[in-house]
C-alpha cells in the first residue's frame, strides 16, 4: 500500500463501484481529466456539465474540514483563474479503480490578477504579487456515475495547500 493509498483508506463516505454498477460510457478518467482541461480554459459552463446535481466535495487538510456541494463548487477555480490565468493543475492519475480515479495535483501558475478566493479558504485577498508558484501535491478522488462526477474527496497533507501558497506568494502569516 502506497502513503496516498493509506491517506485515503477508509476517509471517503463514498461507495466504490464497479464500472458497470456505476453506468459510465466513458472512463473515468477521461471525464475527469476533460473537466480539469475546462477549468483550466475558463470555460465554466463545461467544468459545471461534469459534475452531477447532486455533486459534493469533502476536503480534509484546509485548514479546516470543508464540504462544498455544486452550487459553489467551481468559485476557488473561478478566483484561481482570475489570479493565476495560466494556472494548470499537473495531475498525475495515481490508480483508478472501477468508477474511481485518483489524482495528485500540483498546482503552478504566474500571480498576474487579484486573489480573492472564498473566505473559508484562509489566504488573504491578495494584489499580483508577478511569483510563479509551483505548489506540493495535494490528493484527490473522484467518484463517477452515468458521466459525472458525484463526489471528489480531497486531502491537502500538513504544510500544502493554502499554506504553501501564502508562503510561495510571500504572505504567509
Amino acid at each position: 500500500m502506497t502513503i496516498q493509498q493509506f491517506l485515503f483508506s477508509g476517509l471517503s463516505s463514498y461507495k466504490l463501484k464497479s464500472q458497470e454498477e456505476a453506468k459510465n460510457t466513458l472512463t473515468p478518467r477521461e471525464i475527469v481529466i476533460a473537466h480539469l482541461r475546462a477549468i483550466e480554459n475558463a470555460d465554466w459552463g463545461k467544468a459545471n456539465s461534469y459534475l452531477a446535481e447532486d455533486y459534493k466535495m469533502k476536503m480534509k487538510g484546509m485548514p479546516f474540514f470543508i464540504s462544498i456541494r455544486k452550487d459553489s463548487a467551481l468559485n476557488i477555480h473561478k478566483a484561481r483563474k482570475t489570479a493565476f490565468p495560466n494556472f494548470k493543475f499537473n495531475e498525475k492519475i495515481e490508480y483508478v479503480n472501477g468508477n474511481q480515479v485518483k489524482l495528485s495535483i500540483s498546482l503552478t501558475g504566474t500571480h498576474t490578477g487579484l486573489l480573492d478566493y472564498p473566505r473559508n479558504i484562509g489566504v488573504p485577498r491578495t494584489e499580483a504579487t508577478g511569483k510563479e508558484i509551483n505548489l506540493p501535491s495535494e490528493y484527490f478522488i473522484y467518484s463517477i456515475e452515468n458521466d459525472k462526477i458525484v463526489d471528489t474527496y480531497g486531502e491537502i497533507p500538513e504544510g500544502h495547500g493554502p499554506k504553501a501558497l501564502m508562503q510561495q506568494l510571500g504572505i504567509a502569516k
